[in-house]
């Protein structure tokens, strides 16, 4: 069980950097379609990519765990678990989109990214990322605050989601954004 409160430790620091680093890849890279942007988004990228990589693979350990104690327990619940399915399953729909991010963003160091091809798919899936990573960090809100020690983490929690909400709108918005200019451009 210890073993287990510090994975779930490590996830919550991992999901705090994330956030942190996922904030400033999308106002970083705001002011890149701008062309106001430098160098310094390819490698807030990577480190993000790094970092959710190894959140999956805690996340994934963690959830094995969970369901071998439920099983062990024979209980399951799964209507009182449904934010943890929710959270699992809004993971998978992210890992899935952020390799279609990553393939419909990437170019070689030295060429830019601002008009790259953009259609209607690439819109699409770009939305659905955000709606992803918003069901996922949503609902991940009030546990995350619980395990990192944040007093009174309910009445935060509802002021964290109403940010995160306004700015993962916005983040939408900046891909519908990008998708007009690309289809005027």
């Amino acid at each position: 069980m210890k073993r287990e409160a510090l994975l779930r430790q490590v996830n919550a620091v991992l999901s705090a950097l994330m956030l942190a680093l996922f904030l400033l890849h999308g106002v970083g890279n705001a002011f890149q379609l701008l062309d106001l942007g430098g160098p310094l988004g390819r490698g807030l990228a990577h480190a993000l990519l790094a970092l959710c990589v190894a959140h999956a693979l805690v996340g994934v350990w963690l959830t094995v765990l969970t369901v071998r104690a439920q099983r062990a327990a024979g209980v399951s619940y799964p209507r009182q678990n449904l934010r943890f399915w929710t959270v699992r399953a809004s993971g998978l729909a992210i890992a899935a989109t952020i390799a279609c991010h990553v393939l419909i963003f990437f170019r070689p160091s030295s060429a830019p990214v601002r008009l790259a091809f953009f259609g209607q798919a690439q819109l699409a899936l770009s939305v659905l990322l955000v709606a992803s990573i918003a069901t996922h960090v949503l609902a991940s809100v009030h546990p995350l605050l619980i395990d990192l020690g944040v007093p009174a983490s309910r009445a935060r929690a509802a002021d964290v989601v109403l940010v995160l909400s306004v700015l993962l709108a916005l983040m939408a918005l900046g891909f519908v954004v990008y998708f007009v200019r690309w289809s005027v451009v």
